[in-house]
């Protein structure tokens, strides 16, 4: 039965309709008797229909209304991807796969294909085992309040422990957060920059020198410079702001101060098993 196609267990119940006998028919169609009689009774009991393909395994699990609206409204509220929805349903004890999710969120025209879209490259990850081991920090432009933006992140809890928006990215505002950040959770080891001028001097200089450098060397606290023309170095900092560019343009949050607080506290991290930055900081730094 399995070895036939639609088209051909069609031309078989119409050959029986036909008066030809089964054997004739088995001969054929290189099957056995056996295979004719069950195509005969399945055709009796389920018609034309019960003689198509069938896909194998489980049957499809069917959301219901109320699972796809509160799917829906993450989506829309939050930018959230499937996996991540999917982690967040489990928090609140429904259990529904990522798979499932990504189909609503298709047939709702919520995910694009992206043709450009690149494979998972290689890169070796890197974080230290404890909070304030090391903060990343760095500017960016905010298109919603066109503002310059820099944040302080931790490495290991990915909180963010400083931010502000000023009209310009200068040393002097680079070195307010990071005492900003000190006062509220502490003083890290170590500070990663790229080689922006807020940080690093191009011009020949001792990096000592610099006034962001001098203030780490008064804080006790070391220096270190990405790489030229390698930011996933500094990779944490730059997802952060593809992250807030993201999903702030939902426009749920009032302001960046309600996203901040709801990256630290409420949104679930892939890299950190699905738990808040708030969460692992308070954990590590019992």
């Amino acid at each position: 039965m399995y070895k036939l196609n639609f088209k051909k267990r069609v031309w078989i119940v119409k050959q029986c309709e036909k008066g030809i006998s089964a054997s004739k028919i088995a001969l054929a169609q290189k099957v056995n008797r056996r295979c004719i009689y069950q195509l005969i009774d399945k055709y009796k009991q389920c018609g034309w229909g019960g003689l198509k393909d069938h896909k194998t395994g489980r049957p499809e699990t069917t959301l219901s209304k109320n699972a796809e609206i509160i799917i829906l409204d993450i989506r829309k509220r939050y930018g959230y991807g499937a996996c991540h929805i999917e982690q967040l349903l489990k928090k609140k004890g429904f259990l529904i796969s990522h798979r499932q999710i990504e189909k609503l969120l298709i047939r709702n025209g919520l995910v694009e294909h992206n043709i450009k879209k690149q494979k998972s490259r290689k890169w070796v990850r890197y974080e230290l085992p404890n909070p304030n081991d090391l903060a990343h920090t760095d500017w960016t432009y905010c298109p919603f309040t066109q503002k310059q933006l820099s944040v302080y992140i931790d490495d290991r809890t990915r909180l963010i422990t400083s931010y502000g928006l000023f009209s310009r990215a200068t040393a002097d505002n680079s070195i307010a957060l990071l005492k900003s950040a000190i006062a509220e959770y502490g003083k890290p080891k170590c500070v990663m920059t790229d080689h922006g001028t807020q940080y690093y001097t191009n011009k020949g200089y001792s990096q000592e020198n610099t006034q962001f450098r001098i203030v780490l060397n008064v804080l006790g606290i070391k220096h270190y410079v990405v790489r030229v023309n390698r930011p996933q170095t500094n990779g944490k900092v730059e997802r952060f702001f593809l992250t807030y560019k993201k999903e702030y343009s939902t426009g749920t949050f009032k302001h960046i101060g309600e996203f901040i607080k709801h990256y630290n506290e409420k949104r679930l991290h892939m890299s950190l098993n699905y738990k808040t930055p708030k969460e692992i900081w308070n954990e590590l730094s019992v």
